[in-house]
């Protein structure tokens, strides 16, 4: 029966509803279903319980809805987290699915709750997101400039360097980037951060 808040425009519209750009076990009949054809190779999972049709081009809004489920309540997702949904790399390598056991890397504004501890992901108190975020099919995820400068002060040089190529390959200006991190008050691994900006960036003039 139709949802009372179904509009009669939607109910008289012959159009095929979009189909979702992932798929959860109830998008598919139950958790059999699911499993069947993940057997089948029906289905790529990005991560549990997400998932796209086996040989779709996936891109940063399907990355973004995979780890939707893992994203509190004024949270965003963030350095090697947001790298990944922004690059598909993770880790220094093309990773078609989030790694099990990587912890989801979320930050929250100064001004408001730590979120609840949860097994399976981290948080970072984080200035500035407000102007620092966009949202990826709805999913809040930190932008990619903000997101090199995070993974270049967080992540382990010979980690680093290959994201932030990936970043610059998909529009990132390093240098700005780079520029963005001097201004930045405060900030644990700047030193380390400068060294892995000049790697990517050597690594980009050769």
């Amino acid at each position: 029966m139709p949802s009372p808040c179904t509009s009669l425009a939607a109910l008289l519209d012959p159009r095929p509803a979009d189909a979702p750009l992932v798929v959860t076990p109830a998008d598919v009949g139950g958790a059999v279903a699911w499993s069947d054809l993940r057997r089948a190779g029906a289905l790529l999972e990005l991560r549990d319980g997400a998932a796209v049709a086996a040989g779709a081009v996936v891109g940063a809004r399907h990355r973004a809805l995979a780890l939707a489920r893992d994203v509190p309540v004024r949270c965003v997702l963030a350095a090697s987290t947001a790298a990944w949904v922004h690059t598909g790399v993770h880790d220094g390598v093309v990773a078609p699915a989030w790694p099990a056991n990587a912890p989801v890397e979320l930050a929250y504004a100064p001004d408001t709750h730590y979120p609840a501890p949860r097994p399976g992901r981290v948080a970072r108190r984080a200035p500035g997101l407000a102007r620092d975020t966009v949202r990826l099919a709805g999913v809040p995820v930190t932008g990619m400039t903000r997101t090199a400068v995070d993974v270049a002060c967080t992540v382990p040089l010979e980690a680093a360097v290959p994201v932030l190529v990936a970043l610059s390959e998909r529009g990132v200006d390093l240098l700005r980037a780079r520029r963005v991190l001097d201004r930045r008050a405060r900030l644990v691994g700047r030193p380390a951060a400068h060294r892995a900006f000049a790697a990517a960036l050597a690594g980009l003039e050769r």
